[in-house]
């Protein structure tokens, strides 16, 4: 289960990144409200997309445990 979850705290970590820089892209492009802050929400987004993964690589190391 270890490798599993380091896995997936480092392809978490990549893809919250890659979240960050697309999501962060896409609200500076919308006309966001002006108490709206691009990277604050840019910020929640990239946590939830590692949390995802994280979640789910403890999920498929017990899942998968032999």
């Amino acid at each position: 289960m270890g490798l599993f979850v380091s896995l997936g705290t480092m392809f978490g970590l990549l893809a919250a990144v890659a979240a960050y820089v697309i999501s962060y892209q896409e609200y500076r492009q919308r006309m966001l409200r002006p108490d709206q802050n691009a990277a604050k929400m840019a910020i929640e987004m990239a946590a939830i997309t590692f949390l995802f993964f994280v979640v789910a690589s403890v999920v498929l190391g017990f899942a998968l445990k032999p």
